[in-house]
């Protein structure tokens, strides 16, 4: 026991002597604070506190001795006698019992203890551990850590990245990546793109990347609500452009003149001009990969369905197909698979085979020219300048509802039958939503209390998550 204390005696010299050089790391001699300092003997053990002389004074509370170098000496013989007694009684306790008093010792330690038991125990705190003991993910089972990661968002899930090779490994898996990518907030507004994307990333075991499919689509969807974008500008029209389509690597363009321009939107230059409208070319709709379906509309009344092969050394184009019934200009088209949409100064709605060209039934309720359309297979949906906008049936062109609150022309529109929602643009500056099913107008957007647009909306379009238009106040929104 002697012994024992002999060394925890060495021990307490050599942790006063580490606390004061860190002391002294954080002080400068003239700093005004005392030195703690150690003068052991075998007989006796003190402990020397000694002040800078400018200290002594009533005001610092220091006890004042008569000794001229202001020691405080602390007996050893009573203290190790009882420490002892202590050590043996300790030794005694079982696990629990030793908790308990360590709990209690602990609570009643003050600041200076706390320092000195940081010090005496920071080299035992993992001494039976394994060596990735404060790792948890390393613990659980790796089913348990997908899950937690899986909960984060993409961001976090990029830091946790960064810890170590096993957190790199984890937050890496493809799953995790997917999930993310699949979500409606982050994916395209449509499902072409979004496979197109997925086909571009897929690699040679045709297994797809979703790390780098996500990260293309963050930054896309990062872009979008910052407003960050690359302005191109392309020239070759003589004349005012009406209308513009694009694809993935296209861009269409039609002009008053009545022509049509393809342009490639990489190097901005003129593949091709397609000349066969009389008068200005006032709406078109591109679908297609490899051979690209163009249909245009024109103030010629007709209707026009072109078939453009571009390829790297030469292009080709050609009319397919004209369509006749219109008594009036085209102002609007829309294409699913092969029928045909359009909306007429004529105050009526078609619908149009593209395989033979033959028009399977006309909508006839509008009182005023009909400038917007949209349809899917239930319903079509159309704007006029008589201020409505009409809900009918696709099978059998039954007008279902009229919607009545724009003060001015409807020139836009946009519709969703899975979130039960139309999206329309008026002459008015006003956007509004309306819910598809009850023909409720559900909230509007002006300049006034949405910082809307302070001009006439020309063009909108909607997705899962936004609505950008343009406006005649020379904005995009």
């Amino acid at each position: 026991m002697r012994a024992s204390l002999s060394k925890s005696d060495n021990a307490l010299s050599s942790n006063t002597n580490v606390i004061n050089s860190r002391f002294k790391r954080h002080h400068s001699i003239d700093d005004d604070y005392p030195v703690i300092s150690s003068s052991l003997s075998n007989d006796e053990k003190k402990i020397h506190v000694h002040f800078h002389p400018d200290l002594i004074s009533s005001d610092h509370r220091v006890p004042l001795l008569n000794d001229s170098q202001q020691q405080i000496t602390f007996q050893k013989s009573s203290f190790s006698s009882e420490l002892v007694r202590v050590v043996e009684w300790f030794h005694q306790l079982d696990s629990r019992q030793k908790e308990v008093l360590l709990r209690e010792l602990i609570s009643s330690c003050s600041g200076s203890q706390w320092h000195l038991l940081s010090l005496l125990t920071a080299d035992n705190w993992h001494r039976n551990c394994p060596i990735d003991c404060s790792d948890p993910l390393a613990q659980l089972p790796f089913d348990v850590s997908f899950h937690i990661l899986s909960l984060l968002d993409p961001i976090s899930l990029t830091r946790c990245s960064h810890v170590n090779k096993l957190w790199y490994y984890l937050c890496s898996h493809p799953e995790l990546w997917r999930k993310l990518a699949t979500q409606k907030k982050w994916s395209f507004s449509s499902a072409i793109l979004d496979q197109q994307q997925i086909e571009s990333h897929t690699n040679e075991q045709d297994k797809p990347q979703w790390k780098q499919i996500f990260i293309e689509r963050y930054r896309l969807r990062s872009r979008w609500l910052s407003g960050r974008c690359e302005v191109k500008t392309f020239h070759g029209h003589i004349e005012g452009v009406s209308c513009v389509q694009f694809d993935s690597q296209t861009i269409i363009s039609g002009c008053t003149d009545g022509t049509i321009k393809v342009w490639d939107m990489n190097t901005t230059n003129e593949i091709i001009t397609l000349v066969g409208h009389s008068r200005s070319v006032r709406c078109l709709y591109v679908d297609g990969t490899n051979e690209v379906r163009l249909v245009s509309g024109s103030n010629d009344h007709s209707i026009k369905v072109w078939s453009i092969s571009i390829n790297q050394t030469w292009s080709k184009c050609a009319c397919k197909l004209t369509l006749l019934g219109h008594t009036d200009t085209v102002r609007c088209l829309v294409v699913r698979d092969d029928i045909c949409v359009s909306g007429s100064h004529d105050n009526s709605v078609k619908v149009w085979n593209l395989t033979n060209g033959l028009c399977l039934r006309t909508l006839v309720d509008h009182t005023d020219k009909v400038l917007c359309v949209q349809f899917n297979w239930d319903f079509i949906v159309s704007g006029s300048t008589d201020k409505t906008i009409k809900i009918w049936r696709y099978l059998d062109g039954i007008c279902l509802r009229t919607l009545s609150a724009h003060n001015g022309s409807v020139t836009c529109l946009y519709f969703d039958q899975q979130q039960d929602l139309i999206v329309s643009g008026s002459l008015d500056y006003d956007i509004r939503f309306w819910h598809l099913s009850t023909g409720e107008c559900c909230q509007k957007l002006d300049w006034i209390s949405k910082e809307g647009h302070r001009g006439v909306i020309r063009t909108l379009k909607a997705d899962s998550w936004r609505v950008v238009s343009g406006a005649d106040d020379k904005t995009i929104k």
